[in-house]
């Protein structure tokens, strides 16, 4: 009886935290290329928060500097960022109730244009969730905005 219910709580445990993460789908794949320069417009549908768009914006500007992407005003691509949905629970809920909180979770939808023409020439959606009672909302938000730019680089989802 003992190892059936050390069984169930190791099931459990890997379902909840196979759920957490952040997931990539490609609708129209996009491939760098070493002369590209990106300018990014970030557009928000889903109201996310002031804290939440400041840590967003710094991670990505950090993440693709990091990178070696070259970020320019007059870049020759264009990368435009929708949040499309934005929750995050409270740290307090997030750690006293865990999964019966909810979850915290963001979507956005990222284009990736020639600044020129205006030619779509990439185009993903990314999905981060966490239902767990652990990690927190910069970390959810920076891995968001980590896949983002980990993408536009090396094209891996």
């Amino acid at each position: 009886m003992k190892n059936i219910k050390h069984a169930v709580v190791a099931i459990g445990i890997i379902f909840l935290v196979g759920c957490a993460g952040t997931e990539l789908t490609v609708d129209q794949s996009y491939t760098y290329e070493t002369s590209d320069s990106f300018d990014h417009e970030i557009i928000d549908k889903a109201n996310v928060t002031t804290n939440g768009m400041a840590i967003f914006e710094a991670r990505l500007d950090s993440k693709l500097n990091q990178l070696g992407l070259n970020l320019s005003d007059k870049g020759s691509r264009k990368i435009e960022i929708t949040f499309t949905n934005y929750y995050m629970r409270h740290g307090a809920a997030r750690a006293l109730a865990g999964v019966m909180a909810g979850s915290d979770n963001i979507t956005s939808t990222v284009i990736i244009k020639d600044a020129e023409s205006d030619e779509i020439i990439g185009k993903l959606q990314v999905i981060s969730k966490n239902p767990t009672a652990t990690g927190s909302a910069r970390g959810l938000i920076e891995q968001h905005a980590d896949k983002i730019a980990t993408y536009i680089k090396s094209g891996k989802t």
